[in-house]
């Protein structure tokens, strides 16, 4: 008898462990953050990459009441960052800031250590930033529809400038060329001041940018804007018409940047950071830094509509890469 009641204590305890447990879990859940987050860019302190980052950064942690430290790891096109976050513990205190290159990456790069849908958490977009077509004076265009009609009667003969080989400007321009069936030439330099530099100096004739990137180099008499990606024509370059206007919308390659973190990551913690995140994106200071600042269309949205935009770039970028073999350096 005396065992028996020991047994059926031991029972009531094990029945009464799952709501201690959920209970604590509760507890923790609602105590964070209760230590600093890192948030880790793939690219180096100065890029617009990283520059947006520590705009959200500084956000977020105003609204969660703790720091968020920003942990620039530059390398294979920020995958080094991506595989970095992608094994840290799932917990929410180690977030990645990423940028296109996070659905670029997989079709350029042979062997990534790790996978995109399924090792990391998408959180929240963060926006998108259009992309502008600059060509030399040299090329005989004022128009996109002159510059297509003149590429086409010189297949290969145009060449365009990157800042590398697989990276958003490359891929963006291949995906350009297939769209409007046009052969362009690719000559790839070792970072974006270098390429701007030699479209100025007519070493090549055509480049794909940012457009926050190429503002600076709008007023230059070396260089005309052709067309720009986007819904509708940027505030900051309102005399620049969109690819849409100017006959092409099936092309509309813009650079887009959120917050990831490691897969299993818990969904209250998820909604929680993009809560948080989205509030940030609303607030007047934040908003005039991206928009007007860094020339972003601001997004936000749920951590579902952040994996659907994904999962359509991803077969997108692997199509580009795959028909103009493009492989990462």
């Amino acid at each position: 008898m005396r065992t028996f009641g020991k047994v059926k204590l031991y029972t009531g305890l094990l029945a009464a462990l799952p709501l201690a447990l959920t209970g604590a879990n509760t507890a923790a859940q609602g105590a964070y953050p209760a230590q600093p987050l890192k948030m880790v860019v793939g690219f180096a302190p100065g890029s617009a990459t990283d520059v947006l980052a520590r705009i959200v950064a500084q956000g977020l942690s105003e609204r969660l009441s703790q720091p968020v430290v920003v942990d620039n790891k530059s390398g294979a096109g920020g995958s080094l960052a991506a595989d970095a976050v992608a094994k840290s513990r799932p917990d929410g205190y180690t977030l990645l800031f990423v940028s296109s290159a996070i659905a670029v990456n997989p079709a350029v790069y042979p062997k990534l250590p790790f996978d995109v849908t399924a090792d990391l958490t998408p959180i929240s977009l963060v926006g998108r930033a259009p992309i502008i077509m600059l060509v030399n004076q040299s090329v005989p265009a004022k128009e996109l529809s002159d510059f297509i009609a003149f590429a086409k009667t010189k297949p290969g003969a145009l060449n365009f400038g990157s800042s590398g080989q697989g990276g958003a400007a490359h891929m963006a321009t291949e995906l350009f060329g297939m769209t409007a069936g046009v052969k362009l030439t690719h000559i790839p330099y070792r970072g974006n001041s270098q390429a701007i530099t030699a479209l100025l100096a007519g070493d090549v004739d055509v480049m794909m940018d940012t457009l926050i990137n190429a503002l600076p180099q709008l007023k230059s008499p070396k260089i005309q804007p052709l067309a720009i990606t986007g819904d509708a024509r940027s505030p900051l370059a309102p005399d620049v018409p969109t690819f849409r206007e100017m006959g092409l919308p099936q092309f509309d390659a813009r650079v887009l940047f959120g917050v990831m973190g490691p897969a299993s990551m818990p969904r209250p913690v998820v909604e929680r950071i993009n809560k948080e995140i989205a509030a940030t994106l609303k607030s007047k200071d934040v908003a005039k830094r991206l928009s007007e600042d860094g020339g972003l269309t601001i997004d936000g949205g749920s951590p579902e509509e952040f994996q659907s935009t994904l999962r359509k770039e991803l077969p997108i970028w692997k199509k580009v890469a795959a028909e103009a073999k493009v492989v990462a350096e």
